[in-house]
């Protein structure tokens, strides 16, 4: 049953991100592409780290990991377009896409066609050729009262 929540629950955190990180992507330039795109490629979902935190942003605990299947992948295209496939066949892809902007000051939002007038504001931990985390925080209310945060950080490789 976690199992299937922390899916559902990720195809929705997917749905848009901006993200702020060490490494910065390129700019968007005027034909809505982004040059010189890092973030561009295959990414597979290594971990989803969830982190409660209160109403000030403080971690509540230090969260829990959740390992994915090796078939879990992002995959962020140089046209601004990305795809979550959370399925292990490759001629049925299982999950969400939609759009992103990188933005110059190293910045992302991501759009799920699913959900376009919630965009998801994402954070870029850190961005290397063969590895990616970012977190997003999405509000929540503990015991359905206590206002707070569920952070989510995805470690992805290539």
């Amino acid at each position: 049953m976690k199992k299937t929540y922390l899916i559902g629950l990720l195809a929705i955190v997917l749905a848009a991100c901006k993200n702020v990180g060490a490494v910065a992507p390129a700019a968007q330039s005027g034909n809505g592409t982004t040059s010189g795109n890092s973030m561009a490629g295959k990414w597979n979902i290594v971990s989803v780290t969830v982190i409660p935190r209160d109403s000030t942003g403080k971690a509540i605990n230090n969260g829990a990991v959740y390992t994915e299947p090796s078939y879990y992948y992002f995959q962020f295209n140089m046209d601004n377009t990305w795809v979550e496939n959370l399925g292990n066949d490759p001629n049925n892809i299982l999950g969400e896409s939609g759009s992103y902007v990188l933005h110059a000051d190293t910045t992302f939002t991501l759009v799920n066609v699913n959900l376009p007038s919630k965009p998801e504001e994402c954070k870029i931990i850190s961005l290397a050729n063969s590895s990616l985390t970012f977190s997003h925080q999405r509000t929540t209310l503990f015991n359905g009262v206590t206002p707070g945060y569920l952070e989510y950080v995805f470690l992805l490789s290539r």
